[in-house]
C-alpha cells in the first residue's frame, strides 16, 4: 500500500454521513473507504483517502455541507486528517471489523450491530407538553 493520507469526518446521524461522503467525493479526487458508527452519541465517522491536499479540501467542504441538512441530527462534530500513516496504524484505524464498506466487512457478510440491549418501555410521550408519562 502506498502511504496515502486518511481523513475522518465525524458527523451526527446517517443522513449527515451520506451528505458528507457525497460532498467529499464530488469535491476532490478522494476514495471513500467506508463509515463507522461510533457508539451511543449518534456520531458516524466517514473515512476517505487520497493525497493530503485532496483529503483536506474534501474534509473542509464536507464539514460545511452537512449543515444544510434539515433536522435535529445534523452537523459536523470534527474532521481529522492523518497524512502518511504506517501500515499497522492503517489496519487499526481503517481495516477494522466496525468499518462498513471495507474488505473484512464484505467478506463476513455482517454489518455492525448495536449493543444487543432491548429498549425499555416507559410509557407514552405527549408531544404537546414534552413529558414522558410512566
Amino acid at each position: 500500500m502506498s502511504r496515502k493520507c486518511i481523513g475522518f469526518i465525524e458527523v451526527w446521524g446517517l443522513a449527515s454521513a451520506y451528505q458528507a461522503a457525497d460532498t467529499a467525493l464530488k469535491t476532490a479526487n478522494v476514495r471513500l473507504i467506508g463509515y463507522e458508527y461510533n457508539g451511543y452519541d449518534a456520531t458516524i465517522a466517514v473515512k476517505i483517502e487520497g493525497n493530503v491536499s485532496a483529503v483536506k479540501a474534501a474534509a473542509i467542504a464536507a464539514s460545511k455541507a452537512v449543515w444544510s441538512i434539515k433536522g435535529s441530527l445534523r452537523g459536523c462534530v470534527k474532521y481529522t486528517i492523518k497524512p502518511a500513516v504506517k501500515e499497522e496504524v492503517y489496519q487499526t484505524l481503517v481495516n477494522n471489523k466496525n468499518t462498513v464498506g471495507t474488505e473484512p466487512q464484505t467478506k463476513s457478510g455482517k454489518r455492525p450491530q448495536g449493543t444487543g440491549k432491548k429498549g425499555k418501555w416507559i410509557g407514552y410521550w405527549n408531544p404537546k407538553e414534552c413529558y414522558i408519562y410512566e
